[in-house]
Formats: structure tokens, sequence, C-alpha cells
């Protein structure tokens, strides 16, 4: 069968987020759709709820399970490969579409031969899926992506396959960021103002949540050079931020580590001279 659409969702232990992100695809009005989940080994009942839905699924809708363990990016890489789609997506695993007819509007945006990359206005809900705000599309602006800020959200944003056969198919940087970079230098992108997806975003309590985002403010810095950066442009300035913040926690653990030895150490000297103190006055009182 031939696909309209591929969507590619890698998951690892999802349970709590894929049935709502399948079902926002499986009611489209869009007909002809292949999603492919790239499973990472999920240990929880990830993919017994994907099976469940697959039974209840559409004629014209298509899921393939690939078993790959691999990140995020690599697993979206060789979904990609994998497709057979004309237009191709991503979604994360708590990711969904806006409505159910997204994927319709998205088909007529790029029905023409002018455009063959679609981005659009998303909104934002928190871990409870309520709705936290809309983050309206703005007119792409390469320079401005490329050295202050990417606006583009990636599971707002569609492509032929198409761009493929113009450059050549990489993503070993990642999906969004870098592919922004890489593909604008060659294929024009089509804005629109219409919502296309929903995005969570997780606590920043969460430390591991935390650490994410320390590495992905270096991950960026690192493309946004690659791709011909300025100096100091927003992503160096973040990238020496963290770092000089990193090297201070580093420093203040050390001294903390010295302190907290040197206060064992006192201690130990002391209970030593106390425990001393008693036993001569023990001695003492026995002559």
């Amino acid at each position: 069968m031939k696909f309209d659409f591929s969507i590619i969702i890698p998951t690892k232990n999802e349970e709590k987020n894929i049935e709502k992100c399948l079902k926002s695809i499986l009611c489209q009005t869009q007909r002809r759709i292949e999603i492919l989940i790239v499973d990472s080994l999920s240990s929880d009942k990830t993919i017994l709820l994907i099976k469940n839905l697959i039974k209840k699924k559409r004629n014209d809708v298509h899921i393939r399970i690939i078993k790959k363990n691999c990140p995020a990016e690599k697993a979206i890489a060789y979904g990609i490969h994998k497709s057979k789609g004309e237009i191709i997506s991503f979604l994360g695993a708590d990711d969904r579409l806006y409505n159910q007819n997204t994927l319709r509007y998205v088909n007529k945006k790029l029905d023409s031969k002018k455009f063959e990359i679609l981005y659009g206005s998303y909104q934002i809900i928190d871990e409870e899926d309520n709705p936290i705000k809309i983050i309206k599309s703005v007119k792409f602006d390469r320079d401005f992506i490329l050295n202050k800020e990417n606006y583009i959200c990636a599971t707002s944003l569609f492509f032929k396959k198409t761009i493929f056969n113009k450059v050549k198919k990489s993503l070993d940087d990642g999906y969004d960021f870098a592919f922004i970079l890489k593909y604008s230098k060659h294929i024009k992108f089509l804005k629109t103002g219409k919502i296309l997806s929903m995005f969570k975003i997780h606590e920043m309590s969460n430390s591991t949540n935390f650490y994410k985002n320390l590495i992905n403010i270096k991950k960026d810095y690192f493309i946004s050079k690659k791709y011909g950066g300025k100096f100091l442009n927003n992503y160096h300035r973040r990238y020496l931020i963290i770092k000089i913040l990193s090297n201070l926690n580093l420093l203040w653990i050390a001294e903390l580590k010295r302190k907290f030895s040197l206060k064992k150490l006192l201690n130990r000297n002391i209970n030593f001279k106390k425990n001393s103190k008693d036993v001569k006055d023990r001695i003492l009182q026995k002559v």
C-alpha cells in the first residue's frame, strides 16, 4: 500500500503517554497513514498497549513496531529509512497531533511542488495535559535560528521525502535543530499560522530533565558552530555559562568534601581526646 504520511515515534517505556499519542493519529480524517514505532527495548506495557490499538485501527492505517535499541535521533533516522510515506513527520511519545484534521490540512498545503517543508504553530501542555500556551509560528529566518533561537518545534514540522533527492539524507546531529539548519540551505520552508501539534513539557525540578537540558545546550552550541554560527552567539554564550557554572559547582563540591573531611577529622580528634580523658579519670579513680 502507498502511504500519504509516515509518522515516526521513538519509544522507551512510554506506557503513560503512547495511547494518547497514537489516538491523535488514528482519529485523523486523512487516509493512508503509516505509523512507525521505533522501540528501544521497553520493559513496561508500551508494546502491549500499542498492540491493543492495532486491533482497533482502520484498514488504511498501518502501524509497524520496530525494535531497535538506540537513542531517539538514531531511531528517527532508522524510521525515515524504513518509511514508505510521501510526507514524513516525527512525534515524541508524549506529544500528539493537534486535532483530527491536522494531516489533511498539511497534505493540502504541501500538495503543490513549490514547497517541500511545512512548519506551524504548536500548543504547549504540561504533564497533566493541561494547555499552557500557544507558540505562534513566525516568518522563517535562518540567520536568527542559527545564532539566536530555534523557534520551530519538531512536532510541527512536516516534509516530503523528495527532499532527500536534493540533499543527502543524514540525521546524525538530530531531527530538529540540525535538520532545519541543514535543509534550509537548499529548500524553502513554508510557514503556516495553524496549530499542528501539542508539545509536552516536563517539570524542571526533575534532576534528570535538568541535566538533559544542560546536554541539549551543549549540543545546540556545537550544531550552531558546525553550520556556521557566529562567535559568541546565543548558543555559544549559554554553553559558556553552563561551563562556568559547572566548574563552580565542581569547586563547591570539592570544597564541601574538604570541609566535611576536616570536620570528620576534628570530630574524631575530639572524640579521641574525650575518650582519653574518660579513661584517664577512671584510672585515677581506681588508684
